[in-house]
């Protein structure tokens, strides 16, 4: 900018870091916790845009509030879907479940059991199954179904006469 003969044109461009320095450092992060963006790299993706943007032809301010507002409800579903998933992981213990998987020979195997307990992390929900007398923690996709238990469930009652 300053080769045109504009100093001090705006703020953007001397209060946000290199493009190219923050964009490394960003990539050798991200890839060492997972895949998943959040608001700090949408934020760095906002930088690079007003860092590099023609001065001529400078971006809409309604774009760059569209684009939050998308970026938000993005945020906002993915962590509805989280919520929902660790709620489910939470209602299936003490249920019995059929959990499924790869044995070390390559063959799918199914093991019947009850949900202990459940934990979470960043990674995603697991369950911890009581099958065949051992404790073994499953990733929640390994539901392949939820079972009755038999013992647990209320006998049928014959309704009483004159009550329908």
């Amino acid at each position: 900018m300053d080769s045109l003969g504009i100093t001090n044109y705006g703020t953007l461009g001397r209060t946000y870091s290199s493009g190219l320095e923050s964009s490394a450092a960003n990539s050798a992060s991200k890839q060492a916790s997972g895949s998943a963006l959040d608001m700090n790299d949408f934020l760095s993706l906002l930088a690079a845009q007003f860092e590099n943007q023609d001065v001529m032809n400078p971006t809409e301010n309604t774009e760059f509030i569209a684009e939050l507002a998308q970026f938000s409800s993005l945020q906002a579903m993915s962590q509805l879907s989280q919520y929902s998933e660790r709620q489910y992981a939470s209602s299936l213990v003490g249920k019995t479940v059929v959990v499924g998987g790869y044995d070390q020979a390559g063959q799918y195997v199914t093991k019947q059991g009850a949900v202990k307990s459940a934990s979470f992390s960043s990674d995603g929900c697991s369950i911890v199954v009581n099958a065949s007398g051992s404790d073994t923690a499953y990733d929640l996709s390994s539901v392949v179904q939820v079972v009755q238990d038999t013992a647990e469930a209320p006998a049928p009652q014959a309704p009483e006469e004159g009550k329908a």
